[in-house]
């Protein structure tokens, strides 16, 4: 398995809902997974804690679009 690697400040993806509205985003700042937008401005230690932390917007894993 592959870790993220958060060394790198980027822009990670877009969060819409249905394909079409936008949410908020996920990116790298600082080694943190941070977002922003309607989800909130959050920050996680990994991927797995920003799953939970999407809970309850109505995000499926096919919302994630690259």
């Amino acid at each position: 398995m592959k870790d993220l690697d958060l060394t790198k400040d980027q822009h990670l993806m877009s969060i819409r809902v249905d394909g079409g509205e936008l949410l908020g985003h996920v990116e790298i700042e600082d080694g943190k997974i941070v977002t922003n937008g309607t989800v909130g401005e959050n920050t996680y230690e990994n991927f797995v804690d920003l799953i939970y932390g999407l809970q309850g917007f109505g995000i499926g894993v096919d919302d994630f679009f690259f």
